[in-house]
């Protein structure tokens, strides 16, 4: 076999590329939530009892319509995709699911077991900085943000106490990470309980076992929803089986950016059928 030395390094967009798009995914999915409102092609402002619809002013009532067919879309389109392939809406469009993850990363940057009072003191700070931007992205769509500034205008306190509210809930789901959606998230709950088919299926390729990994384990530190990727599509559990897997392919990503370096062939890859697997991979053992 070829050394590290002499062996032709992949490129960037081989081992990362389930990871370029997704964020992808992510930042049109998010950038689309902010210039729909921003430039009134479907926007609401309870506070001053008007909508628009694509620029052209409506009542309320009719500026409902597009922001029900919105939520009733994204509804269908959660069900279907359970349906298909699992929890792909967490993994691939979700925009809580993609904060929680960025958030995610911070945690682990300032909240380690070193970490000093003033990174503790940060990361506290930059959750509250990002959970305000969050939240007012959603409050974008049903009112005009200027509202927060003007206390004659009826709605005033009303916006300021489902703002701070809201708030509270968001700020509690950015400081816990991903945890948020492992545990506490409504629709990851609806998923792991409503009918799942998962056409694709992380898993190692047939020809290798867990002893083949050594004590690399980093497709465990990266997984998003503290899985085994390797064993987890044998699995039935809402916890650590494939219903909890949100089909990100950051272990095939992260496998793939441990071995192909080394000149070695990636141990994780994606399925439709699973390989037979006998009783001591399931439950984790190498020998």
């Amino acid at each position: 076999m070829q050394s590290a030395q002499s062996c032709q390094q992949p490129s960037y967009w081989e081992t990362h590329k389930f990871t370029i798009l997704r964020n992808a995914v992510y930042i049109v999915v998010i950038l689309a939530l902010i210039i729909i409102p921003t430039f009134k092609i479907a926007k609401i402002d309870l506070a001053h009892n008007e909508a628009w619809i694509f620029g052209e002013k409506v009542s309320v009532e009719d500026g409902l319509a597009p922001v029900i067919f919105a939520a009733g879309f994204f509804a269908i389109l959660v069900i279907v995709m359970n349906l298909v392939n699992g929890r792909v809406f967490c993994g691939w469009i979700c925009p809580g699911g993609f904060v929680a993850e960025l958030q995610e990363n911070l945690r682990r940057k300032f909240l380690g077991v070193r970490s000093s009072s003033g990174q503790k003191i940060l990361y506290w700070v930059i959750t509250l900085i990002i959970s305000i931007l969050f939240t007012l992205l959603f409050f974008n769509w049903v009112t005009d943000l200027r509202v927060f500034f003007y206390y004659t205008n009826p709605t005033f306190a009303g916006m300021w106490f489902t703002f701070l509210a809201t708030l509270g809930i968001v700020y509690f789901e950015l400081f816990i990470g991903k945890r948020w959606c492992r545990t506490f998230c409504p629709t990851g709950i609806y998923q792991k309980i409503t009918p799942y088919h998962h056409k694709f299926k992380p898993t190692m390729k047939p020809q290798f076992n867990l002893k083949d990994c050594g004590h690399c384990r980093e497709c465990i530190k990266n997984c998003p929803m503290a899985l085994d990727p390797r064993r987890m599509a044998y699995i039935n559990d809402f916890y650590k089986g494939i219903q909890a897997c949100i089909v990100c392919g950051n272990c095939v990503d992260t496998c793939r950016q441990v071995r192909l370096p080394e000149c070695k062939e990636e141990l994780m890859t994606w399925v439709q059928e699973l390989p037979p697997r006998d009783p001591s991979f399931i439950s984790g053992k190498t020998h």
